[in-house]
């Protein structure tokens, strides 16, 4: 009987994460919606990380950062960014020496600079907002936990303990989905299909390669942007050993996606 209770909560648990989350993104047809920067784009794509590697081939294209030894990035001092992205101008301010972009996008400064891009698209219903995140998460955890629980405190029949273990798969699932509404997938849908040309962009028009790099993330980057993409690291993990991170800064690296 314990056990078929806890399959019950758990299910339970997670229709009630489902329910959170597809409350969120109701309204307008995206076609209403008014035109996103790149960065925004990329956030929508693919999270902090899209936003702050959007942010960082910004800089890249305006001359500001290069690639450096042991797939690192370096600023040009001499070009100082103007007129750029939130994200782009933090990750220029917080770069002193050497780093691996993974890095440089779990600093706090550049953390906080992507939330603000977040708190905007969460304004206009294309994200999913941090409470609500929060609590998908927090009851998709009570959903996997309420299943181990029942089977410690009795035998389960096999249908039960199958129930038991979708319902800890679908947590999951729920807990892996992009943080984009359904407004927000419908958007990103609509630009690549209307955009799609921006995938054939070059350097020479820097514009169309950032919408691009926003829009389709690792596969624009390795067939529009090789060599940097390459050099710098920018789809790598970042190696174990100490890195040069220049002159101290005194940011700490946030160790969760955004």
């Amino acid at each position: 009987m314990i056990a078929e209770v806890a399959a019950g909560a758990a299910w339970l648990l997670v229709l009630a994460a489902a329910a959170v989350r597809s409350g969120a993104g109701r309204g307008p047809s995206p076609t209403a919606l008014p035109l996103l920067s790149p960065v925004e784009v990329g956030l929508l794509r693919a999270g902090h990380r899209g936003a702050a590697q959007t942010a960082l081939v910004e800089l890249y294209l305006a001359g500001s950062v290069e690639a450096a030894s042991r797939q690192t990035v370096r600023r040009d001092d001499t070009r100082a960014p103007k007129g750029l992205s939130g994200p782009a101008r933090a990750q220029y301010a917080v770069l002193y020496g050497r780093l691996h972009p993974r890095r440089l996008q779990g600093l706090d400064r550049v953390r906080r600079a992507v939330a603000d891009v977040s708190r905007d698209l969460e304004t206009s219903r294309l994200v999913l907002p941090t409470r609500r995140l929060y609590a998908v998460r927090a009851l998709s955890l009570a959903a996997l936990c309420a299943v181990p629980v029942g089977a410690i405190a009795g035998r389960a029949a096999a249908p039960w303990l199958f129930l038991a273990l979708l319902a800890d798969a679908v947590a999951v699932w729920l807990c892996a989905l992009p943080r984009r509404t359904r407004r927000g997938a419908a958007l990103l849908a609509r630009l690549r299909r209307e955009r799609a040309d921006v995938r054939r962009a070059s350097e020479r028009e820097p514009e169309e390669l950032l919408l691009s790099i926003a829009l389709f993330g690792a596969s624009a980057l390795r067939a529009q942007l090789p060599g940097f993409t390459a050099a710098s690291g920018l789809l790598t993990r970042p190696p174990r050993e100490p890195m040069d991170r220049g002159g101290g800064s005194a940011e700490t690296v946030a160790s969760c996606g955004g």
